[in-house]
């Protein structure tokens, strides 16, 4: 990596790991009880179902956050890997998001779901044709218990969540403001068609790894460098969904220092990125 582009993702990487300073405030505020930040008093109380729930998806995420930082430094073809974890990050910090700023009743079905789906995994079917297996954990009556029946009735939605992922984006947009709203669909708007090809290992996906930031005439170097700036697109993209998750997280708990300075921190990930800086809104 050439020094401009190493001291661009130095940069990059004081910012996330400033989030991750952050995040790991709005976690402990969350789950272990009332803390301070630098001299405002924090407390927030989540129901049992919005704990186990969004709390865990966000611990997930950040915990995936730190995996892409100590990979920060792979280059070629190794680098493919890393778009799986930032799109399990970008997902993770939607519906986290979702998850905290709904209503009750949102939370408490994802808990529900959660059982459900541990049944479904060892009583499903996979496969066509001569090719199938049938998976059970019984042997006896394949029927699904009736306290799934909300997951397995006809005309029911299999989800935990009876919404797609742009339209949660849109719903933590409406319920805890413009800012995350923004900030999620940049991430899931960066990545989140790209990855899918990688993930899946479409011919396009493989094309795009390997073409993506090349020059006019590349090398082996020039391949190496283009994977360098694959990385900080990464990073990038789960700047944005971090600063999603806590900008809905600490305006929608009400607290105002950290909420302001989630916002500075992404104005410098603005300004690094040569984009102007947005004004920075002040919880009364």
């Amino acid at each position: 990596m050439n020094g401009d582009s190493g001291k661009h993702q130095a940069v990059l990487k004081a910012i996330v790991e400033e989030q991750m300073e952050l995040l790991r405030l709005s976690l402990y505020v969350a789950t272990q009880g009332p803390t301070e930040y630098r001299g405002e008093k924090l407390s927030c109380l989540l129901s049992e179902a919005k704990l186990k729930t969004s709390q865990h998806i966000a611990l997930g995420a950040g915990q995936s956050v730190h995996t892409i930082m100590k990979c920060a430094d792979w280059r070629g073809i190794p680098v493919r890997d890393l778009y799986p974890i930032g799109r399990s990050v970008v997902e993770s910090f939607i519906n986290a998001s979702f998850l905290l700023v709904e209503e009750e009743s949102v939370a408490e079905r994802a808990a529900r779901w959660v059982r459900y789906r541990a049944w479904k995994e060892v009583n499903r079917q996979v496969g066509s044709g001569e090719f199938r297996l049938s998976i059970s954990s019984a042997s006896g009556d394949p029927t699904s218990p009736a306290e799934f029946a909300e997951f397995t009735e006809k005309g029911a939605c299999r989800e935990w969540s009876t919404f797609d992922t742009p339209s949660r984006i849109r719903r933590v947009g409406e319920l805890a403001g413009k800012k995350a709203g923004r900030r999620l669909l940049g991430a899931y708007a960066l990545i989140y068609s790209v990855s899918s090809e990688v993930i899946h290992g479409s011919p396009f996906g493989v094309n795009f790894f390997h073409q993506a930031h090349l020059p006019p005439n590349p090398t082996v170097e020039s391949f190496r460098e283009a994977t360098g700036k694959q990385v900080d697109d990464i990073l990038i993209n789960v700047a944005h969904a971090a600063a999603g998750y806590l900008n809905a997280f600490f305006r929608s708990q009400g607290m105002a220092t950290p909420y302001f300075a989630e916002q500075e921190l992404f104005n410098r990930l603005l300004a690094l990125e040569g984009v102007e800086p947005q004004e920075i809104d002040f919880l009364n």
